[in-house]
């Protein structure tokens, strides 16, 4: 005789079994993820045998007979509640330490090097252009306003200056005086000069800054390419900047080589991608890693943001009830993003079947009982991103087995590029592809196991996992690198990369006419994402680790 009600023994009994097992770590647990039960409880762990008993077996001088019934059913309806409550946590939320925040308010003061720094880094990476002989061996660096300019110069972000139909481009060049320090240009419309010149630049860079200006007679991209054609033989432009800008100063150079009879300078997107034969092939991926490799500084002000988000998203949930609305939810979403401190913080709120359209915009749906919960949110502190996506439900919620067998699969998932991380190291790493390959094969495997049917092609399966796993994030919400299998995922792990596992699962109301089948009836209108930050790390010996910026989660009811 147990004493676990007959209506819990199928969610509990899996849990007796006399073992403590092996203790969880937030970053890497040590159970068996193929093995983990799909609803896992915190309540300790009880040996069955030990609450059992046979009615004949007591003693002379124990206890009476129905004493002992007496503590058992205490000692059962203890039990019962334990479990009954352990998928949800209390309403305590425990606040966010004055030493995090402490911490997190030092990290928005930059160092007295922080840029001088990173503009070294641009500075080495422009002088590996590999120039023909009897041509300066450099490059320089063109970019607009947003976040490149903000990375290296400390201002200019897309905040501080919006971008119109009129150039305003940031030039960086390799000095001539000292081939080691830059040359910065900033080349504004004339009468826009005295508002450019007020935006705040750090002390450490204006020594290097020179203000160059156009009138609206003249072409800007003249302007610029004259002042710079003695410094350097090619450019590369910034992957951010607009099209026209591009085609100007490609035009711009033709002219001038022209004019001079001499060869153009180069101009060369770093948008486009693949070009290894081309001289500026070196540049290009030097550049691309100087911003994608996160310092400490960066990956300090990543943690704080995301830890923020999460701490709001978690107050959200104390919050909500059954009977609320998507559009109610936002609010509160916002407001507690804002008593974090978090700056621009919003987010998608999502119910039910409106979940299974990875970024609707909802319906203002009303929460049921029956109803999953999706947040994705994002806040920016010290201007780094937060991206963040829980999926979960109400203590009053009745969710069917199917879709927890869902959350769970989406779980298993998110962790399964850890497990390929921590196998590989620094001499080998794998490509970020892989790390896709890993996730996706989770939700593959269990959609077979309802289907029968697997995809017909080698192609990567986005039948319900119909995205990447991840994207990079810093100053952008979405940045290089991309975990995706394809061109852009062919990117080796390394250390300092931070980007986002977000595993999902999306399955419409209706999807091709018909439902799916699962273990509890039809699986339809239900979406499932769980999103966390996670940042590559290196130990002493090579191995490839990594710390997950917040959570992952590891059983249904944590967030």
């Amino acid at each position: 005789m147990t004493c676990i009600p007959p209506h819990m023994r199928e969610r509990v009994l899996p849990h007796l079994d006399g073992s403590a097992g092996p203790e969880r770590s937030a970053i890497a647990p040590s159970w068996d993820e193929t093995s983990v039960p799909i609803v896992r409880n915190r309540a300790p762990v009880i040996n069955e045998k030990a609450h059992s008993f046979e009615a004949q077996s007591s003693e002379k001088g124990g206890l009476p007979l129905y004493a002992k019934l007496l503590l058992l059913y205490a000692a059962c309806y203890a039990t019962y509640l334990l479990y009954r409550q352990s998928p949800y946590p209390s309403n305590y939320i425990a606040p966010l330490s004055h030493s995090f925040q402490s911490e997190c308010t030092a990290l928005l003061t930059p160092t007295s090097t922080t840029y001088v720094d990173r503009l070294s880094k641009l500075v080495d990476a422009l002088n590996r252009f590999e120039a023909p002989a009897g041509r300066i061996p450099a490059a320089g660096w063109i970019a607009e306003p947003g976040p490149s300019a903000e990375y290296f110069l400390g201002g200019f972000s897309s905040r501080d200056w919006w971008l119109s139909e009129r150039p305003f481009l940031i030039s960086v060049t390799p000095s001539n005086a000292d081939r080691t320090k830059p040359n910065i240009t900033l080349l504004t419309p004339e009468f826009e000069r005295l508002r450019a010149e007020g935006v705040d630049l750090p002390e450490q860079v204006r020594p290097y800054v020179t203000w160059v200006s156009w009138q609206e007679d003249e072409s800007p991209y003249e302007k610029l390419i004259g002042h710079i054609k003695s410094e350097v033989t090619a450019t590369g432009l910034d992957g951010k900047a607009r099209s026209f800008i591009f085609g100007g100063l490609r035009e711009e150079s033709r002219k001038a080589g022209q004019m001079a009879r001499a060869e153009a300078m180069e101009i060369s997107s770093m948008a486009e991608r693949g070009a290894e034969v081309s001289p500026m092939a070196p540049v290009a991926q030097a550049l691309q890693l100087i911003r994608e490799r996160k310092d400490e500084r960066e990956i300090g002000l990543l943690r704080c943001a995301n830890q923020m988000t999460l701490h709001a998203i978690r107050h959200t949930r104390r919050r909500m009830h059954i009977g609320i609305t998507e559009s109610a939810t936002r609010r509160i979403l916002e407001e507690e993003m804002a008593k974090t401190g978090l700056v621009e913080g919003d987010g998608l709120v999502l119910f039910g079947e409106n979940a299974a359209l990875p970024h609707g915009s909802g319906t203002d749906r009303v929460l049921g009982v029956h109803d999953l919960i999706l947040i994705d949110a994002g806040g920016k502190w010290g201007g780094y991103v937060s991206d963040i996506t829980r999926t979960f439900a109400l203590p009053k919620s009745k969710i069917p087995r199917s879709h927890l067998d869902i959350w769970e699969t989406v779980r298993r998932a998110q962790y399964a590029p850890y497990r390929l991380l921590v196998s590989s190291n620094s001499t080998l790493p794998p490509r970020l592809a892989e790390l896709d390959v890993a996730a996706r094969k989770v939700i593959s495997d269990h959609m077979f196991s309802l289907t029968g049917e697997r995809p017909s092609s080698n192609s990567p399966d986005f039948s319900v996992f119909t995205h990447r796993l991840g994207h990079g994030i810093g100053l952008e919400g979405h940045e290089d690198p991309y975990l995706v299998q394809g061109p852009l995922g062919e990117t080796k792990a390394q250390p300092g990369h931070v980007f986002s596992l977000e595993p999902g699962v999306y399955i419409p109301t209706s999807k091709e006419g018909k439902e799916l089948k699962g273990g509890s009836g039809g699986i339809s209108g239900v979406g499932v994402r769980l999103e966390d930050c996670f940042v590559i790390t290196v130990d002493e010996e090579g191995r490839l680790g990594g710390e997950w910026l917040t959570g992952p989660v590891h059983a249904w009811g944590e967030v």
